[in-house]
């Protein structure tokens, strides 16, 4: 997927609700697909919570404003929270026991990156990634989390360098 090929798909794209009737209402129904969304606020404010719950909701089908697909999870800051996931996981696998597979994880692909060149080298394979067919569901979400990390360092931490 390139820049030239977004701007050549339709206007009215699917979305993938949140689940919160007034985030989706301020969304227009959810987080647009075929779109890069970047999530922001202050440190603890559930932007990563957010982020665990898009990962496994995204496996619900499309009748439940979801997208029926797997997910691809970068995490570049910190250790990954996989007991925070497994919790998620658990919650919506008890919820939706019809509709999410017995092991929510399986559809939930995590991988871990340490500096710039790193993140470019995972970019340039994702397509390759998505085009093998080993995964039970498509890939339908890819969250990266926290693209800032990765620059934060290389700068001082002094307001008047970061403007």
């Amino acid at each position: 997927m390139t820049p030239q090929n977004l701007m050549l798909l339709p206007l009215s794209t699917p979305k993938l609700s949140i689940g919160c009737p007034i985030l989706d209402g301020c969304l227009g129904s959810g987080i647009p697909c075929n779109s890069i969304t970047e999530l922001v606020g202050e440190s603890s404010s559930g932007k990563m919570q957010l982020c665990l719950q898009l990962t496994v909701k995204a496996q619900l089908p499309p009748s439940h404003g979801r997208l029926g697909g797997s997910s691809l999870y970068i995490f570049i800051e910190f250790i990954f929270s996989f007991h925070r996931l497994q919790q998620v996981a658990n919650f919506y696998q008890a919820s939706f026991p019809n509709l999410i597979g017995l092991d929510p994880l399986e559809d939930i692909y995590v991988h871990d990156v340490h500096d710039a060149q790193q993140l470019i080298h995972v970019l340039r394979d994702i397509e390759a990634f998505l085009a093998i067919d080993h995964t039970r569901l498509p890939v339908k979400l890819i969250v990266t989390d926290s693209i800032v990390a990765l620059f934060r360092s290389l700068y001082e931490r002094t307001l008047a360098y970061l403007k």
